[in-house]
């Protein structure tokens, strides 16, 4: 363990290991020094902003991002699955038993968002999927309780691939990264459900979901308010609720996910910016190319197919770099405020628990090593 000096000492330490065999670091006290992230106090100079990019750019492949965000998408494509079955399930539930309506609002929305090369195929597909008999709740709760399961591996990953990032392990200990990796899930699956229903929102899809669940119970006026009142009024702010949503669940992400207290819950940063940037323009030109190649190539669906796991793939990629961005704006502040962060960013970690296991750990096979060493001298 390095040797603390004695200003640090006469106050309560936080211990940070860094990634990796190592020594573990002591940390000063978060009240012994201002928040470097402040921009009026601290701005980000020259120099600063040259070191940004430098570490960006050389630790891409150290950190092998490309290989973690290959982790990351297994993760993302393994909880489609469950997924898949909950939207199957709710469907079953929700939509009507009159199959001409049925019939009238799958086709219409396979006409919006369908290429038109395969809007039969999946026409037929999803009448035979949502015509077929199911025991929908039961199928709704196992693939929901599926689904957060798989979607909470992603987000534990993307908290390891953080800690990476930021040059650490992980300090918290493990039903406590648990819990708060699962109500992180939550939270993200829930807004990801908020932007497919506010990208789905149609009138076609109110009047005919809504509408035979709200006359028996009598709310047909709150139908004809959202058709007539709510819906034109959503064509316009759709865009901006869904950029909202997006910005909020990408800066949860990256503030609860590494074991790092970088300061004050920002809602944007210039890494989450980037990020949401980037993935934005991944999207849509995944989107340019489904209508203009898409299908008409020699993979078919096939070739979309692949196409969304690449796509998948470069958002992981943006993500990670995101984060790394504003690990390397924390670090460049700590070092305009004379902090010793070449190495390691000294950021106050969010707990120490599992740092203190690690150190007992590292002692008891060091232990080990010197008793090794001892009987072969």
């Amino acid at each position: 363990m390095t040797q603390p000096d004695h200003d640090v000492a006469a106050h309560r330490a936080d211990l940070v290991m860094p990634y990796g065999p190592g020594e573990v670091e002591i940390v000063a006290p978060p009240y012994r020094r201002d928040n470097p992230l402040q921009f009026r106090k601290n701005p980000l100079n020259r120099h600063g902003w040259t070191l940004v990019g430098k570490r960006v750019v050389m630790d891409f492949g150290m950190d092998a991002m490309v290989d973690r965000a290959a982790a990351l998408t297994y993760y993302a494509v393994l909880s489609l699955a469950p997924t898949v079955l909950a939207l199957y399930s709710i469907a079953v539930l929700l939509l009507p038993r009159d199959k001409e309506a049925v019939a009238e609002l799958l086709a219409e929305l396979v006409a919006m968002y369908v290429p038109k090369e395969l809007r039969s195929d999946a026409l037929a597909f999803l009448q035979n999927v949502v015509g077929s008999p199911s025991q929908s709740t039961v199928a709704l709760i196992v693939s929901v309780l599926v689904s957060l399961l798989s979607a909470s591996a992603y987000v534990r990953s993307f908290s390891r691939n953080a800690n990476v990032i930021y040059g650490r392990v992980e300090g918290r200990r493990l039903p406590v990264i648990w819990l708060t990796m699962w109500l992180l899930t939550i939270v993200l699956v829930a807004g990801a459900v908020l932007l497919i229903f506010a990208s789905l929102l149609r009138e076609s899809l109110v009047t005919g979901v809504m509408r035979p669940i709200a006359e028996p119970l009598g709310l047909t006026q709150t139908v004809e308010y959202l058709t007539q009142i709510f819906l034109p009024v959503w064509g316009w702010v759709r865009i901006p609720v869904m950029v909202a949503v997006s910005v909020l669940l990408v800066a949860l992400l990256y503030y609860f996910s590494p074991n790092v207290r970088p300061g004050r819950f920002r809602l944007l940063t210039l890494g989450s910016f980037f990020a949401l940037l980037v993935v934005g323009v991944v999207w849509a030109l995944f989107g340019l190319y489904l209508s203009t190649i898409g299908v008409r190539s020699a993979y078919g669906a096939f070739g979309i197919i692949l196409a969304l796991l690449v796509v998948l793939w470069a958002m992981n990629i943006v993500l990670l770099l995101g984060l790394k961005i504003d690990a390397e704006v924390l670090r460049a502040k700590e070092l305009q405020m004379g902090l010793d962060s070449e190495h390691h960013i000294q950021a106050q970690p969010r707990a120490m628990d599992a740092v203190k296991f690690r150190l007992q750990q590292q002692r008891w096979a060091d232990h080990s090593a010197r008793e090794i060493k001892g009987r072969n001298a």
